[in-house]
């Protein structure tokens, strides 16, 4: 019990109560359109280089980038959820780099409301800085390096870091009420083709051992009944001693939802 307080008091700092830290600054903007910016770049040129390949044949080109939209649309929904396992099992807010990220994301299970209350650039622009070490040589040096010259590399990984980054944003909608969401993110959750209020729900159980995937939430029945993330807790816990969160049960009251009146001529 002394170990999981330690734990606490290291991770998900204090809780925001002004309404004016969850509106998008400028600097946040700006982070989110360089991000989405080079995004955008990888996969026009990823799409004009598949062009000259198949001799604009165009039902060709559409086949071809509809298989590597869907197959970076999937993997994506991989990615996030170990992303998300590391970030909620290991380091904490005094981590090197990563630290701002860890903080956020475990201090969301003590107040998962607060997801709902931030504006776009706001939310998601935290994890608009690691893609970069992979966009940017992907722009500037490997892309359209593949095998048969064509753009696949580029419109894969530009899309795929794009869905990376936008997962926070299902991950909002995922926490909200039909009412409070687009209609179109109601349907696609219907659809099961973007993560559910009741799929990402199923991780806000104690001790958030699970349901890690947060795109579409297609890869978290397979990652769970496979026990993959307890094989590979075992594998680092035995080769460095270090145990996840999700081994130690928690005591500490989570805020489900937001204050009345929350944000209210701010927001």
């Amino acid at each position: 019990a002394e170990l999981w307080r330690k734990k606490m008091a290291s991770m998900g700092g204090e809780m925001l109560r002004d309404p004016k830290d969850f509106v998008s600054t400028r600097g946040q903007r700006v982070q989110c359109g360089v991000h989405f910016g080079i995004c955008s770049l990888l996969a026009m040129r990823g799409v004009y280089l598949d062009a000259i390949v198949m001799d604009g044949d165009v039902g060709a080109i559409a086949a071809r980038a509809f298989a590597t939209l869907f197959a970076s649309y999937a993997l994506a929904d991989l990615g996030t959820g170990i992303f998300h396992w590391s970030v909620d099992n290991y380091g904490d807010k005094n981590t090197p780099v990563a630290g701002n990220v860890i903080d956020a994301f475990q201090g969301h299970h003590r107040w998962p409301w607060t997801i709902t209350k931030r504006q776009w650039a706001n939310n998601i622009h935290k994890t608009c800085i690691a893609p970069l070490l992979f966009t940017v040589p992907q722009l500037l040096v490997f892309g359209g390096s593949d095998m048969q010259g064509s753009g696949d590399s580029d419109l894969f990984f530009g899309s795929f870091w794009a869905l990376v980054v936008l997962s926070q944003q299902t991950h909002a909608w995922a926490h909200m009420k039909p009412s409070e969401q687009p209609k179109i993110v109601t349907k696609l959750q219907d659809m099961n083709l973007m993560l559910t209020r009741k799929d990402h729900g199923a991780h806000h159980r104690s001790p958030f051992e699970g349901h890690y995937c947060i795109v579409n939430g297609w890869w978290n029945p397979l990652l769970d009944d496979s026990r993959f993330f307890r094989k590979l807790e075992r594998m680092i816990y035995e080769g460095t001693g270090v145990a996840p969160r999700c081994w130690t049960e928690d005591d500490f009251e989570v805020e489900e939802d937001a204050p009345d009146g929350f944000g209210q001529g701010v927001l």
